[in-house]
């Protein structure tokens, strides 16, 4: 009976575990933002599916954008602020937390959400 029931509190144990939400994600810090974004270019895809690049200047807090989304040219500027990634194309601004995906890709997450689609860094 005591096999029984040290493999049926194993068996528990283990529904337990992989019934656990998976672990929060880890944003990058100001530091690695900056390490990171500035002086490289970015490639990925709106949550319609609609393609842009974007190449980021050179700068300590803050620097210049130069895009193309939907075949059309454009600048910006981009910032950090309060350890998230920030730009602002004139007509509106946004900042994310940033998740390290691997192999030169990175996840947004925009008011704790995680967005549809990695950058890919060049």
């Amino acid at each position: 009976m005591r096999i029984f029931h040290n493999t049926l509190s194993a068996f528990a144990a283990t529904l337990l575990l992989t019934a656990l939400p998976a672990t929060a994600a880890t944003f990058l810090t100001e530091q690695q933002l900056l390490a990171t974004f500035p002086g490289h270019t970015v490639n990925s895809k709106t949550d319609k599916g609609v393609s842009w690049a974007q190449a980021y200047g050179k700068g300590k807090k803050k620097g210049a954008i130069a895009g193309k989304f939907d075949g059309k040219d454009y600048k910006a500027t981009w910032f950090v602020r309060n350890g998230m990634w920030c730009e602002n194309w004139g007509d509106g601004e946004a900042c994310w937390q940033v998740e390290d995906a691997g192999k030169g890709k990175y996840r947004m997450y925009k008011d704790g959400k995680p967005r549809p689609n990695l950058w890919a860094v060049k």
